[in-house]
């Protein structure tokens, strides 16, 4: 009769076994210096992308506030281009107006100066001095008539200078025949507010206008 020991052939197997997984389980086995290496990696991995995500917020950010600074500064020019159209608009019609304006005064002026002047040489005219003619081309005026003197005459001319209407006047005749003088006249005829203000004007000019022939001082050694 044969007997086969089963638990004694067994016994070998497991103690292979054993030390088979011994070997196993040691192959498997992490070091501490491993997990701290990939500690590191994900800590720097997710900085990494922490820093990048707070550069782009901050770059956005920034990007929108120039869009909206640009935004308002385009419509600012486009409030201010509208403004600038308006001021042009009432600039035109201002001097359109004063065209205007310019045109109803020279020709009041203009009407009313013969009045003036009648009423000047008038009330300039002396005692036995009378005339007998009176032209008037553009400004110029002439005048021609009879005096019982040069005395006379003179004081024609004087009266009619004083009179301010009559800047210039200047004798250009005069004949004598039984104790009468026959005289000629010529006189410049200008409202004297006319004259003040081109008077004034031409004194801005010459004011603005730098010194003819000035030299700059020689600087100081």
């Amino acid at each position: 009769m044969i007997r086969v020991n089963l638990l004694a052939a067994d016994r070998p197997t497991k103690k292979k076994k054993a030390a088979g997984g011994g070997g196993g389980g040691g192959g498997t086995s992490s070091s501490p210096g491993s997990i701290q290496a990939f500690l590191l990696l994900g800590l720097f991995t997710m900085g990494t992308v922490v820093l990048c995500a707070a550069l782009w917020w901050w770059q956005s950010a920034k990007l929108k506030k120039l869009d909206a600074e640009i935004a308002q500064a385009q419509q600012r020019q486009r409030e201010l281009q509208a403004i600038k159209a308006q001021v042009d608009a009432l600039e035109k019609k201002r001097e359109t107006f004063q065209r205007k304006v310019d045109l109803i005064e020279r020709l009041k002026a203009e009407q009313s100066g013969p009045v003036h002047m009648l009423d000047e040489v008038s009330k300039a005219l002396p005692d036995f001095v009378w005339l007998s003619a009176m032209e008037q081309t553009g400004a110029a005026i002439r005048f021609n008539g009879q005096s019982s003197g040069l005395t006379s005459v003179a004081d024609f001319i004087s009266a009619l200078q004083r009179t301010g209407w009559f800047p210039q006047v200047d004798l250009v005749s005069t004949t004598e025949a039984s104790n009468i003088i026959t005289y000629g006249l010529q006189a410049q005829f200008k409202n004297p507010e006319v004259a003040a203000k081109e008077a004034a004007a031409a004194a801005a000019a010459a004011a603005r206008a730098p010194a003819a022939g000035a030299s700059p001082a020689p600087a100081k050694r």
